[in-house]
């Protein structure tokens, strides 16, 4: 169930809030041009350097997007990730490049991706660095860093020691963290792992009663308390 959910949490994360925030920090980047060059001479200039570098970072990480985009699962059993193709490679080493060199805000996205796509392929250890160094990441913005954080956790929901996937979550879980119901789900799922079964239905009834919650978090939280207590509506 684990691995189903982290597909459907990396899919759209990935897919849609990636690429919003990348566009993102490509407008921010231009409209710090544009109130820079005002003061003109050789500062607007090193700062339209900048704009171009941002823009042409950006552009290399959404191709790479797409060349990393459709990966087959690894097969039952399989000890090895998935081989990649010639054109995954290439999205590969360039997100790799990008999480190098590009200006700050790609290269976490550049990360992020890479950790996706090596946790699609079933490279769990190479995934898994990858969320840990966005995580430890200072520069990033907290709600990237955080992400990264409950992705981690969320790979390994059956098998990381429990109290440190407790310690990671609690931190994503309160009300008022952009993360809330994906955390809050996942610790709950973790309760059900340990047998705290009680603890595990009052978190799922929590975020079935959570209206503005995504529909995929509170629709998975009426199936849990379901498969907990057939009674459950």
């Amino acid at each position: 169930m684990s691995e189903d959910l982290f597909r459907e949490v990396d899919d759209a994360l990935r897919a849609e809030r990636l690429r919003r925030v990348a566009w993102r920090y490509a407008g921010l980047a231009a409209a710090a041009v544009v109130a820079v060059a005002a003061a003109g001479g050789g500062w607007a200039w090193h700062v339209n350097q900048l704009k171009v570098e941002r823009q042409k970072a950006t552009g290399a990480y959404l191709t790479a997007l797409n060349q990393t985009s459709n990966l087959p699962a690894p097969m039952d059993g399989a000890t090895a990730p998935v081989a990649l193709s010639k054109t995954t490679q290439t999205g590969l080493d360039t997100l790799r490049e990008l999480a190098k060199q590009a200006p700050d805000g790609v290269a976490v996205m550049a990360r992020l991706q890479e950790a996706g796509m090596q946790a699609a392929r079933g490279d769990t250890k190479a995934a898994l660095a990858a969320w840990d160094s966005v995580q430890a990441d200072e520069n990033a913005p907290r709600l990237l860093r955080d992400l990264a954080s409950l992705l981690w956790c969320r790979q390994q929901l059956d098998t990381a020691n429990p109290a440190e996937l407790r310690s990671r979550l609690s931190v994503l879980s309160g009300k008022d963290q952009p993360w809330y119901g994906l955390a809050t789900e996942a610790l709950a799922l973790l309760d059900v792992r340990e047998g705290h079964i009680d603890d595990a239905r009052r978190k799922f009834a929590a975020l079935m009663a959570q209206p503005d919650l995504p529909g995929g978090v509170r629709s998975r939280a009426q199936d849990m308390m379901q498969a907990l207590d057939p009674s459950a509506g």
